[in-house]
């Protein structure tokens, strides 16, 4: 059973889950980790989800704390390796270990870092949250999947089937992890970066046909290099599902890479089309769209970063 989490990544997606997890288990029993930096600031500016300012637990990595049962990792993937010396102080023997973090490495590291038996595969999706500052919106809170990389159903699984149903959290234990992992990574591939490019909303991505031509172009490349690598089951249908999804969303929600854009924040470009192009390389499939793409978007970037010395 979990009783007490820590989290890290106190953004558009952990500022939910932090809170929910709040909410079940009670304030002292679910911290949030951050430094000291972002203590003063979160402190004196608070964070506000959906107009309502909202108290966190937080504590510095410096604290001495009693090891969490759950830590959960929802930062951007440029932030993991200082999250991973962050949290050390929190990780005991049987503490479990969620990624919610885009892309298909985190786990990988994590593993590196305090060994795979502690690391369930995660992400999450279908969440149209937009950060502006400490201010957070969003209506819809989103699913997070996760499971064992070998699918098996076991105990800590059922722990935490049990933690988000109490905390009123959605969730999807999928019958292969691995594969729901890729198919996310070829939605931030396609549909995060060409928002990003076109400055294009969750809405004009589902419905401007040059914008979705595209992302489809894209995607039909990320699943020919999912083969590649063996990920199996991966297909054409889940560019409908994620189509569908999309449409369902805010028209005018943004995608976490549109608003780094936006904020002058860099992007996840090279856990994205940049990795993608990659194992491209490495397993010898040609995936132009994405290459393309990457390039665009790691131009676009140097750009803005220039305008913002000035």
């Amino acid at each position: 059973m979990v009783k007490r989490v820590s989290i890290i990544g106190i953004g558009a997606v952990g500022a939910i889950y932090a809170w929910r997890l709040s909410q079940h288990l009670g304030f002292p029993n679910v911290r949030v980790v951050v430094d000291q930096e972002r203590l003063q600031r979160y402190q004196s500016g608070g964070i506000f989800l959906n107009g309502e300012k909202v108290d966190y637990n937080y504590v510095t990595p410096d604290e001495r704390v009693d090891s969490a049962d759950l830590v959960i990792i929802a930062t951007k993937n440029h932030h993991l390796e200082v999250a991973t010396e962050m949290i050390k102080g929190h990780v005991g023997e049987k503490t479990i270990l969620l990624s919610l973090l885009n892309g298909i490495d985190s786990e990988q590291l994590l593993s590196e870092k305090f060994g795979a038996e502690k690391v369930l595969y995660g992400f999450t999706t279908a969440l149209d949250s937009t950060r502006v500052g400490n201010k957070i919106d969003f209506s819809t809170e989103g699913i997070i999947y996760f499971g064992e990389k070998d699918n098996s159903k076991s105990p800590r699984v059922e722990s935490l089937i049990e933690l988000f149903n109490g905390a009123k959290i959605a969730y999807n234990n999928p019958e292969n992890i691995e594969r729901e992992l890729w198919a996310k990574f070829m939605v931030n591939v396609s549909i995060n970066t060409i928002s990003a490019i076109t400055r294009g909303t969750y809405g004009d991505c589902a419905n401007i046909g040059a914008i979705k031509e595209l992302i489809i172009k894209a995607q039909h490349e990320v699943i020919t290099l999912a083969k590649a690598v063996g990920i199996e089951g991966l297909d054409t249908s889940y560019i409908t599902k994620y189509q569908k999804i999309f449409a369902s969303l805010e028209y005018e929600g943004k995608t976490s890479m549109l608003q780094d854009i936006e904020a002058g924040r860099m992007t996840e470009n090279s856990a994205f089309c940049l990795r993608a192009s990659q194992l491209a390389r490495q397993y010898g499939v040609e995936t132009p769209t994405v290459d393309l793409l990457g390039q665009i978007l790691e131009g676009c970037e140097a750009v803005q970063q220039r305008l913002l010395k000035k």
